[in-house]
């Protein structure tokens, strides 16, 4: 699969950053995943264990939130 561009990882992430503030909370994660969760399937328990995994992977510094550098590192350093 081909890198993404900067611009790429910048739509991506303000698609799930809802309010623009540069960091992604765990609410709007929920927001963003949850129903393509829903959409599959997925249990609410599981996908919501899920999005804890995530944020957990994602949020390098420990702050409760995922910056733009934090998605980008995660992005440009796994195969999607």
């Amino acid at each position: 699969m081909a890198a993404f561009t900067e611009e790429q990882l910048r739509k991506e992430f303000r698609r799930v950053d809802k309010d623009n503030d540069g960091s992604i909370t765990v609410e709007e994660l929920k927001k963003y995943y949850l129903p393509m969760q829903e959409m599959l399937g997925v249990k609410a328990e599981v996908a919501e264990q899920e999005i804890k995994g995530l944020l957990k992977r994602l949020d390098v510094d420990n702050s409760g939130t995922i910056s733009f550098e934090e998605f980008k590192m995660f992005c440009t350093s796994h195969t999607l």
